[in-house]
């Protein structure tokens, strides 16, 4: 079979030499223009798949970057639209809502997740930008359905490490979003608690959890950081009890993202409060990774 195979091989390459030489000896036959020509036709002919491979590559790349910067859109228009109902109710509500107007907007790098790492203490996974990045310490980080986790731990120009909502040491200051009552999220075994929500509090089924601006709750020993921009969407309450020993109600909520099939997530550079409708000139969303002015 391999001397059939060597032999067939052998055949080719006589042939190949063969076609080579007979053109070779037809272009030299030829008038010095028309063997130009020729020359270009047969260039053209046995490039052509070369260069159409490239343009591909080409073209996937530009369609890859073009969909990061989609999902950024979508993102920052999902978190729009909840803010321009929000804030029609603060403004009425609330006497500083001017003041709230005048907050530097925020901004969505998009970003691939390349790794994930889970122990006892934490969930991580390490992400990375399309161009370099000013990570800070707890920077927000969604997907297009709510919020994540916070940046744990920069590792270069356009690395870092994340600490997803999963990990048992992070607890983060939320509120609900019908009546802005606040409680605190937590993991425990997979499931999502808020907790601190007193047993005499108005919580339903079906209440949406979103962020919260006071400062976020880390683990021991951890230093305490500025708050998240308030309004992020982070879940749903599922079930809602009232022990009849505890002070507390207990509040399950099923998180709006999910933890096993992160694929592009979003990190939030700058300040900004979701409460408030941004316009395209005040709202900067980052395509290509490269911030807008």
């Amino acid at each position: 079979m391999a001397g059939n195979l060597a032999l067939q091989s052998k055949r080719m390459e006589r042939l190949a030499l063969a076609l080579c030489l007979i053109v070779s000896l037809s272009l030299m036959a030829l008038p010095t223009k028309q063997r130009i020509h020729v020359a270009d036709f047969l260039g053209m002919i046995l490039t052509s798949p070369y260069y159409r491979t490239v343009d591909f590559s080409r073209d996937v790349t530009r369609v890859g970057r073009e969909n990061d910067r989609l999902h950024a859109e979508l993102a920052t228009l999902r978190l729009q639209q909840r803010a321009a109902t929000r804030f029609r109710r603060d403004r009425d509500e609330l006497s500083r809502a001017l003041g709230l107007l005048e907050m530097a907007p925020a901004a969505l790098v998009p970003c691939e997740v390349e790794q994930r790492r889970v122990s006892g203490a934490a969930s991580l996974v390490r992400i990375r930008a399309a161009r370099p990045v000013a990570w800070e310490r707890y920077q927000p980080v969604i997907t297009t359905e709510g919020l994540v986790g916070r940046i744990h731990t920069a590792t270069g120009p356009r690395t870092a490490w994340v600490e997803l909502l999963t990990s048992p040491g992070l607890a983060v200051t939320c509120e609900l979003d019908r009546t802005g009552l606040p409680g605190i999220l937590h993991s425990r075994g997979g499931n999502f608690d808020l907790a601190l929500i007193g047993r005499d509090e108005d919580v339903r089924v079906g209440d949406e959890i979103v962020s919260s601006d006071i400062a976020m709750i880390y683990g021991e020993g951890d230093e305490p950081g500025t708050g998240m921009p308030r309004g992020l969407p982070v879940g749903v309450v599922s079930k809602v009890t009232s022990p009849p020993e505890q002070i507390f109600k207990s509040v399950h909520v099923d998180p709006l993202s999910s933890f096993t099939s992160l694929d592009v997530v979003f990190v939030v550079v700058g300040v900004g409060d979701w409460f408030i409708t941004q316009t395209p000139d005040t709202l900067a969303v980052i395509s290509d990774g490269e911030a807008a002015p």
